[in-house]
């Protein structure tokens, strides 16, 4: 497991049942989740705490994740941010948009909750590997 500081997922998610919905999952699995609904939410967040793991939701109410992620990389190091697009759009070209913007995975909301666990997973190792 990640320590202290890097253990806590930013969560952006607009719809509060899949918020509720991913909140549970991650903290079940032992991280920690600091959930915000908006793009602005978002950029505040990352601009006050750090957060190795982002899970953000590719059509927010205040504009479109794929944007947002962009910027989140220009303000941070690419390389200590591991980004997961999730999302109800899931045709071949979403996920290429996703991954051409800079997420390192991206997930249908559609699929399983021990997917998302999977790449949860999959994600922390990536993470651990980031800050060696």
């Amino acid at each position: 497991m990640l320590s202290e500081q890097a253990s806590c997922v930013l969560l952006v998610e607009d719809d509060p049942v899949a918020r509720e919905r991913l909140e549970t999952l991650i903290t079940a699995a032992g991280y920690g989740v600091f959930s915000v609904e908006s793009c602005a939410e978002a950029l505040a967040a990352a601009s006050m705490l750090t957060f190795p793991l982002m899970i953000i939701d590719r059509m927010l109410g205040d504009g479109d994740g794929l944007q947002l992620i962009s910027t989140l990389r220009a303000r941070s190091s690419p390389n200590r941010v591991f980004i997961m697009l999730f999302s109800a759009l899931d045709k071949p070209d979403d996920l290429a948009e996703g991954i051409d913007a800079g997420a390192d995975d991206y997930l249908s909301k559609r699929g399983s909750d021990d997917e998302l666990l999977h790449r949860l997973k999959s994600a922390i190792r990536s993470i651990h590997l980031r800050m060696k």
